[in-house]
Order: structure tokens, then sequence, then C-alpha cells
């Protein structure tokens, strides 16, 4: 059991009761009393408590199909133990209602530890520590940029305690809720949409086209949209509910930012500019007056939180921003709208000098909605941490800034200057535990999904209670290893101006070196792919950070059961290897073999037999794997109480037996349904394994 050094007059509320979390629940599932149910009585009444973690903002980047959530762990100890320990973890459960009820989107993780308290370089205060979880989410939008769709999202924070699926309204002992809008992006733009507007404009369509109006998907390709020139600005902002919430120097500000910045000081350019601005009525001196005293303005967008993501190998700053009004970003969506820029600074190093990380663009439009329903974006930056670790013993915390500017970047040599519209926020991460790499020697820090470090370096299997790097999730529930399968995806540190190579072999069998050339489909920071293909020798070129977001080194498509062994390797530009670099080695123990299923119906009449309603039924079923997972049994198109329902224990040779009570079911066709799974990592997903279904059917009569 983990304990505190701190004295107990000063440990907060429910820290005690933290480190022996596991055992007071055995004992009674209600001592904190979120389980009202069970009749149990409660000792400590506790729920949705953020004295020790916090779920602080939730947000989503529609061009990258990205739901994040940004906690701040607030406490020196209470997580179960130092960074040489395993610590303990933070589940976050996210929710999406796009109008009928909030559906369940996906479950992140994030490992904490106890870190104690200090101030940094500038004498401030380490806590709180601020942290970020993601899930992809992308879901399909069949409304065209004339609607958007604007769903809620919910994240749910449970510290040890996994946030149940489908429940949206849990409450966790430690951990809290967080509510906000997001924007979706727009559906393409289609044949049935073009006939739509037509008719809404009036235009009368031969009987043809008019039989076409609604069922027609086929999408129509067309240009990206040109931002909004001045004259369509004015329009759009000087007339009707608009006027009231955009001033002009808003909707004037880029064109009186380009003179106000220009390189080259140019009377006649101002000259002109007056006379175009007084043909829209727009006062050219009132406006550059007006800008002059605005400064950090956050009336219409609003930067919250920062965050640190990710296990080493795959790690990104975070920053989560609100937008404010439904009117002032240059058009709908059905336009080009504009760009909220988030510039990233950090002092990794605590030595009170930031550095310029870079600066992220995050497109934003007006969106008609009920106020004040703010939407939520987040702007994500990969980063490379890999120069900046330092051992388990002695924590290592960085400072990090975010500067969020309107229409036009932040400066990227003064990380204190604020431009017009937008604020910055500063916070401190967590940089994770590891050994700073030597530039030359090329490095795994992923295979199949699973960090290296979690991978036994004899057997190729994972270790025990493995991890995936993405989303911090168990590989397997009950903590025993795992084999892999499919594809084994290769991740790792970037080495500009460098190649590397990939290859395999079959150690079972003493096989040769074979070298991984599978195309890789590579996306930016930007969420933009593009395609890396290997040269004559099979040497990819290593790419920049911000050009591989994921560190995709490889993609090597395995194949049997055997123990291989997988190498990276460093060449110069000219497939030179590099000397003194050593190849990094790791065995992977695979498995793409699917379990054995059976299910038989043993009672009289068998298998599709018919059965009176009432009747019991009982068969045998098999579920075997050398690397056995899980088993569950189910009855289609009823739910019915199956005995038993599910399993984590393979069956012997000859199998188990199941029973089913009819009573109560309706007169029917069923099928029994076994699923089997085993313990596999395939195509490096959580969630994916071998699989392999059986079923029978039988009628109650």
């Amino acid at each position: 059991m983990a304990k505190s050094d701190i004295p107990a007059a000063v440990l907060p509320k429910g820290h005690t009761e933290r480190l022996q979390f596991p055992t007071l629940i055995a004992k009674n599932p209600n001592y904190f009393g979120n389980f009202p149910e069970l009749n149990l009585p409660p000792v400590l009444v506790l729920s949705n408590d953020t004295t020790f973690e916090e779920l602080t903002c939730v947000g989503y980047n529609p061009e990258r199909g990205i739901l994040e959530a940004v906690i701040q762990v607030k406490q020196p100890s209470g997580y179960l133990g130092n960074a040489c320990t395993p610590g303990s973890f933070e589940y976050i459960r996210f929710f999406v209602d796009t109008g009928s009820g909030f559906t369940d989107a996906g479950l992140a993780a994030i490992n904490v530890h106890d870190i104690p308290d200090a101030k940094d370089c500038a004498q401030h205060a380490e806590k709180p520590i601020s942290y970020s979880a993601s899930i992809s989410y992308t879901p399909p939008n069949s409304e065209d940029c004339d609607d958007p769709v604007l769903p809620v999202v919910r994240a749910v924070l449970s510290w040890q305690t996994i946030p149940p699926a489908n429940n949206p309204n849990f409450n966790p002992i430690w951990g809290n809720h967080l509510d906000c809008h997001i924007q979706l992006a727009p559906g393409p733009f289609t044949i049935g949409d073009f006939i739509e507007d037509l008719l809404e404009g009036g235009v009368k369509l031969p009987p043809l086209a008019a039989k076409f109006q609604g069922v027609a998907k086929v999408p129509i390709p067309g240009p990206e949209p040109i931002p909004l020139a001045l004259p369509e600005l004015a329009k759009l902002y000087q007339e009707g509910p608009a006027a009231k919430i955009v001033p002009s120097h808003r909707f004037g500000f880029s064109e009186v930012h380009k003179v106000m910045k220009a390189p080259v000081v140019s009377s006649q350019l101002v000259s002109n500019k007056i006379s175009e601005f007084a043909a829209l009525k727009l006062n050219w001196a009132e406006i550059v007056g007006a800008l002059e005293k605005t400064s950090a303005d956050i009336s219409f967008e609003q930067l919250d939180c920062l965050g640190l993501e990710g296990t080493v190998g795959f790690e990104r700053l975070v920053a989560t921003f609100r937008v404010k009004q439904q009117f002032g970003y240059s058009g709908d969506l059905c336009t080009a709208g504009s760009f909220e820029y988030v510039a990233f600074w950090a002092d990794w190093d605590n030595k009170c000098k930031y550095t310029y990380l870079g600066t992220v663009p995050v497109r934003v439009h007006d969106l008609k909605r009920k106020l004040p329903e703010d939407i939520c974006y987040t702007a994500v930056l990969p980063v490379d941490l890999s120069q900046h670790r330092a051992g388990c013993e002695l924590p290592k915390i960085g400072r990090v800034r975010a500067v969020l500017s309107w229409a036009v970047p932040p400066s990227t040599t003064d990380p204190n200057q604020l431009n017009t519209w937008g604020n910055l926020i500063d916070t401190h991460v967590q940089i994770q535990p590891g050994v700073s790499t030597n530039p030359l020697n090329p490095k795994i820090s992923i295979l199949g999904g699973i960090p290296t470090s979690q991978i036994d370096p004899t057997t190729g299997f994972t270790t025990p209670f493995a991890r995936f790097a993405g989303n911090n999730l168990l590989a397997d529930d009950l903590g025993r290893a795992c084999p892999f399968g499919g594809r084994v995806e290769v991740q790792g540190p970037e080495f500009p101006g460098y190649k590397y190579r990939i290859q395999v072999r079959d150690v079972t069998v003493g096989g040769s070196w074979q070298t991984v050339i599978t195309p890789l489909m590579l996306t930016r920071w930007d969420g933009t792919t593009y395609t890396s293909n290997p040269d004559i020798n099979g040497y990819f070129e290593y790419q920049q950070y911000i050009n591989n977001i994921e560190n995709l080194l490889g993609n090597w498509d395995s194949s049997g059961d055997d123990l291989w062994e997988v190498k990276l390797e460093i060449a110069d530009l000219s497939d030179n290897p590099v000397l003194g670099a050593i190849p990094d080695l790791h065995l992977l123990q695979l498995d793409n073999t699917a379990p054995s299923a059976s299910v038989d119906i043993t009672t009289a009449g068998g298998d599709c037999g018919k059965f009176p309603v009432g009747t019991v039924l009982g068969g045998t079923f098999v579920a075997r794997d050398v690397n056995f997972g899980f088993f569950t049994i189910g009855i289609l198109p009823f739910s019915g109480p199956v005995t038993p329902s599910s399993g984590s224990v393979q069956t012997p040779i000859a199998g188990n037996s199941w029973s089913l009570n009819t009573a109560g079911m309706k007169s029917c066709g069923y099928v029994v349904e076994l699923d089997v799974a085993d313990r596999s990592i395939v195509n490096s997903v959580w969630g994916a394994h071998n699989r392999r279904p059986a079923s029978t059917g039988y009628c109650l009569i």
C-alpha cells in the first residue's frame, strides 16, 4: 500500500481513503455512497470531489477529428506512488449529443503520480499540473455548410474507476463532468443540396430534375472557398443582428492591420485605403483609433486551458479555446471564415526562458445558435521531448505557454506579446521520465501500440498490465501478457536529415532479415496526409515531427504465430549506415490464429429444434486459444439469461455446459451466439483481437 510522508493533519479530506481505495470498495461497494441501489450503508459520502483532480476543459478540432479534455492534478500525494511506481490513472469517458441524447464516444486515461510541491525558476507554484487526453471522433455528417451541426460533448473524469459505458450521468467519487458545444465539419455539398438551393432561390426546375431532389447524394467537387473581401464583410456585418455584435474595427481588422504593420510606409497606400473604406461608409481614422485602444480583447474568443498529452514517443501540447459570439469570424461555414492562431512556447528545462515551438491555426466561422452556447475548439501541436527527459527519481516539470490571436498569427519572437483579440495562459506539465536519446541512435518507442518499455525483452509478450501508448488503457483488463498480430505499427523519434530502415526476422525458425517496405500514410500537424515511400534499399527518410505527428516509422503486416525480432537502423541520405550508431532491436511474439469456437444444443430436439416456451435449454460450447482472452454468449433477438454469459478462462477440449430458461420469452426463432476472442493485439488497435464466432438456432412454440 502506498504511504504519504505528509503529516495527517494537513492531508486533504479523502487522502487516507484513496490509499486504501480498492480494499474499501471490496468490503463495501457503496462505501462512498455512489451506489445507493446496493442498499449498503455508506461510510464516507463523497462524489464529484475535485480536491485532487479536476476536469477543466473539453474541446474538439473538426479538421483533425480529435476530442480533447484537459485535467489539472492539484495535490502532491494521493496518487498511489511516485514516478518510479505504476502510480494511478485518471479515466476520461467522452459522450456526444447530436440531438437525440448522449452516445458513448470513447475512453482515454492519464497516468498520474505523487509529485512533491515545488516552485519553478520564476518562484511560481508548479501545481496544478495540467494533462490532456484525447480520442478520435469523426462522425459522418450529412448536413452541408448551410446547416451547422453543433453537438454537446460531455467528458466525465474519474480517478481509478472507469466511468461506465453508455452512462453520461455517472457520478465519480473523485472527478467531475464538463459539457461544451462543439462544431462538426460540414458534410460534402451534393447534387441534392444544389437542387434544394435552386428551389429556395425561386428557380423552377424541369420535371426530371425535380425528381432527384432530396435523393441525389453524389458530392459535387469544387474549389475551396476564398476569404470574403471587405465589401462582402461590410455588407454582412452592417445589417441585421450582426450589426449589434460586430464593430467595424473587428471585420475591418485584417485590412487595417496590413497597413499598420506594413514593412514599408506608403502614404499613397493609406490614402487609397481611406477612400476604399469611405465608399463602404467606414471611417478609417475611427477604426485605426479603436484598434490602437484594443489589446487582448476576449469578447469574441478566449483561451482557457493548456495541457500536455501522451506517453514517451507520442506527446503533444493541447490548447482549448472558446468562440463566444455568433458573428464576427468572417463568414459562415460556406465561406473560408477566419483563423484563430495559437502559438506554443515552452521552458522544458525550467531556465526561465521560453522557446517558440510553433503556431497552429484553427478555422472558425459565424455559427447561428442559441446564446450563451460557446463553441469549444482545440489546437494541437506535436512536441519532441526526447532531449528533455530525466530519471523517475526527481520529477521533471516544464513551463508552457499558449498565446491566442484572431486573424493574425501571434509573435514568434516575443512570448509576452498580445495582439488585438486573444489572450495567453501559462501552466506546468510533467515530462515523462526516460533517458535522453543519443542523437544518432535510432529508437523504437512504440510497437503495435504498446511502449517498448512494456514489452518483455525475452518473450516478446507485453509485460503484466501493459497499456496502450495512445490512450493509456490496459491491453488486457486482467493484466495478462498479450502477443501481437495483424499490422504492427512501428513508432519512434525522428532524426531529420537521415534515413532509417526496418527489418524483421523469424526467430523461431531462424529466418533471415526481411525489409519492411509498406508505403506509409503520414499525417501532418494540420490533419492533411501524404504518402512516404522507401527507396530501392528499403530506407525511408525521417520526417520532421510536425509532418509526422504520430511518429509513424513503419507498418509491418505480420503473419503466423512465431517469435520475431524487429530491427531499426539509421543511415545518411546516401543509404550509408551511420558510423557508431547502434540498431534498436526488440522481440515480438505473434499470434494471428483465431480461437476455436463451437456451440450446440443438447436438449432433446437439438440444434434447430422446436421447443415449448418455458423449456430450460442446455448445450455445450467450446472456447479455446493458446492466448485465450474471453468469450460471450448471447441470444438474438432477445438478451436472455444465458448461464454463463461470459468468461475469461478457456473451456476444456470437450467444452463446458450452457443453459437458458426460456420462461417469459415469446414464440419466435432465436439464435444462440458465441463470440470468442484471444488476447492478441491486432492491427495495433486497442480492443482489437483475433475472434471467431459460432452459433446455432432454435424455435420456441
